[in-house]
């Protein structure tokens, strides 16, 4: 395996978007304003919001996400928040607000498990070499597709074009795999990732290194076989857990007991489920005092490093380490 080669985001699913961009300002991220995908109702009608908001995190070469469904108010959207309408001909709106239903069934359904990171997308080399991978292997995906994502430069936001794919499991609803929506992204050129800016958060955050996901505590085997097919590569082991490297970041599959063990205090929100990830930090004692300022509780790793909990970041336990 040497296509996938880091993490390129984890979403988190919230109820309620205010509140979402509120706790992660608390935390020290900078978020700009959400969007919201917009599509007519009908042919020649004014767009409305469809699909859920969202906002981003947004570091170097990776970012976390934050996704709410669009009300059903356009008046109750976030302060700020943009409308982008999406460019669909007028003969194929109904698919395709079929299609967006059909996605946000599965996203609903993880919600009313729990607010929390039900999103994780893998960075890829080549989405198309990932996918051909995945369908040798009889990984059910949905192939190589292409989206824009705005960039923000000196210059201004530039739509740069991403090659994605999802994992499918055609039995679940939405279609999604037992952790919620994973999959893998061709980012943009370089040239362009270098040439953001708003990268600089209060916290100092600027990557993410790695993803805690957390089985059953006799479902370990069967999802280190599953991530064994999706990632085209065999686990470490590392104590009780399965660890996949992907170039400078991990993908750690765990136990409850192991999760509570190294986080003590934690106890995952769905099972299997994202449950924390590791963040590099510029300076961690600064990232420390300004938590603590906020009045953001701190918890301590098993290996000593401060670990925000998951019931303060909504869901998804944030340990910081020294980038």
């Amino acid at each position: 395996m040497d296509d996938l080669t880091g993490i390129h985001h984890i979403g988190l699913l919230v109820r309620d978007m205010d509140d979402a961009l509120a706790a992660y300002a608390r935390l020290g991220f900078h978020l700009g304003p959400p969007a919201y995908p917009a599509l007519p109702p009908a042919p020649g009608a004014a767009p409305e919001p469809v699909g859920a908001g969202n906002t981003h995190a947004d570091f170097p070469r990776s970012f976390i996400e934050l996704l709410a469904f669009a009300p059903a108010d356009p008046a109750r959207l976030p302060a700020g928040a943009a409308l982008v309408p999406l460019q669909v001909p007028d003969d194929q709106l109904a698919a395709t607000r079929t299609v967006i239903g059909r996605t946000l069934d599965g996203l609903a359904a993880r919600l009313d498990r729990a607010e929390g990171a039900h999103i994780l997308v893998l960075t890829t080399d080549d989405a198309e070499r990932t996918a051909a991978r995945l369908d040798a292997a009889a990984v059910p995906n949905s192939g190589a597709r292409t989206a824009q994502r705005p960039l923000a430069t000196a210059a201004g936001t530039v739509l740069a074009d991403v090659r994605f794919l999802k994992l499918h499991d055609p039995a679940a609803p939405g279609g999604l795999v037992p952790e919620g929506r994973v999959g893998a992204a061709e980012d943009a050129p370089a040239d362009l990732l270098d040439a953001q800016t708003g990268l600089a958060h209060p916290n100092g955050a600027n990557a993410i290194t790695a993803c805690t996901v957390c089985t059953a505590p006799d479902g370990l085997d069967a999802a280190a076989d599953r991530y064994r097919r999706y990632l085209g590569t065999a686990p470490e082991s590392d104590g009780p857990d399965a660890v996949f490297t992907l170039g400078a970041a991990r993908l750690v599959l765990t136990t409850p007991a192991a999760l509570a063990h190294r986080l003590p205090g934690e106890r995952p929100r769905t099972l299997p489920g994202i449950a924390a990830c590791t963040l590099a930090v510029t300076d961690l004692p600064a990232a420390e005092r300004l938590l603590r300022a906020n009045g953001v509780p701190l918890g301590r790793t098993a290996d000593g490093d401060p670990f925000v909990p998951a019931a303060a970041a909504l869901g998804l336990a944030l340990v910081l380490k020294t980038a």
